[in-house]
């Protein structure tokens, strides 16, 4: 988003619907497209390497992240070391551990994590002051990100990219199989 957006931005008022409606929206979106995988395909790699599972647990992750940035008592992930900042590890690799952990558990239990992890941050929001929403977010977030945008890059927006992919990908699979 360029500085002029983000200056607009900050003039209109953010209500805590526009926040949550968007999170709603496209948690049922994507649950919607993975909820007919089952476990075999949603295992199986599907996008850059990645499994639906694989996706569904790296947004649980990032989802678990915010909310105990938003106050939650979410405990620290058990598959990071306990002294370990989560920003000197990056992304790549908070990532491959996300995934490596949520591996064994079956896909349902990824996906109840993820539903649990989205129904959390809409319940901070829904109890959060509303002119909350418009003050910076800070680390580790860009200079001047109101709070709303932070939130909607790690929930709803951040799902609208992977939902489009996984649709994208599952539709290309499902006309192979077809011409095959």
């Amino acid at each position: 988003m360029s500085n002029a957006q983000r200056r607009r931005g900050a003039s209109k008022r953010v209500r805590k619907k526009d926040v949550t409606g968007p999170i709603e929206r496209e948690s049922a979106r994507l649950l919607r497209i993975v909820a007919e995988l089952g476990e075999e395909r949603a295992s199986r790699p599907l996008v850059a390497g990645w499994s639906v599972r694989d996706v569904i647990a790296h947004c649980v992750y990032w989802q678990g992240m915010l909310a105990r940035m938003m106050g939650a008592p979410l405990p620290h992930p058990s598959w990071l070391p306990l002294a370990a900042d989560e920003a000197e590890l990056g992304r790549n690799e908070l990532n491959r551990r996300t995934v490596e952990h949520y591996a064994t558990f079956s896909f349902d239990s990824v996906v109840a994590d993820f539903v649990f992890t989205a129904g959390l941050v809409c319940r901070i929001v829904s109890e959060m002051q509303e002119e909350n929403l418009m003050v910076e977010a800070g680390a580790p977030w860009a200079e001047r990100t109101p709070v709303w945008e932070a939130i909607g890059g790690e929930t709803h927006a951040h799902w609208k990219e992977h939902a489009d992919e996984i649709e994208a990908a599952l539709a290309t699979q499902g006309a192979t199989r077809r011409s095959s």
